[in-house]
């Protein structure tokens, strides 16, 4: 062969190199860039799960999740208590509760439950841990 058909013939398996690489980039996914560096928005996806897994992001991510589902468990629990107790109430069953000193709770004592609970320590710890959370990740 002569050094024009072996560069014709070269000149042809790029021409179809190329258009392979197109097909192929079509299957995987849109292109970022160009040329022969290809980046795939597959390629982009996994360097990103890559390195949320090895900084650890991904983890603290799943732990925030996984502590807000539990928070919003015991939320939707006890609203879905408060209901019951009011289907009750409405249906007659009335169940008094007594506080300290034998009391009935009565429905125009929630102020002064309320109150009494936030004069107690936890009840302030526990607020000024959340204070300090909202400010810090703010």
């Amino acid at each position: 062969m002569t050094k024009e058909e072996l560069q014709k013939a070269l000149q042809e398996v790029e021409e179809q190199r190329n258009q392979l690489k197109e097909e192929l980039n079509k299957l995987e996914g849109t292109d970022e860039t160009a040329g022969d560096g290809v980046v795939t928005m597959a390629t982009v996806a996994k360097k990103a799960l890559h390195d949320a897994v090895a900084s650890g992001n991904l983890k603290n991510i799943l732990d925030k999740v996984s502590s807000s589902i539990d928070f919003a468990k015991t939320a939707v629990t006890s609203f879905s208590q408060i209901v019951e107790k009011a289907q009750a109430k409405m249906d007659g069953k009335i169940e008094e509760i007594t506080i300290q000193g034998g009391m009935t709770v009565m429905s125009n004592m929630w102020m002064p439950m309320v109150l009494g609970l936030i004069q107690t320590q936890e009840f302030q710890h526990i607020m000024a841990n959340m204070l300090v959370k909202i400010i810090k990740d703010a």
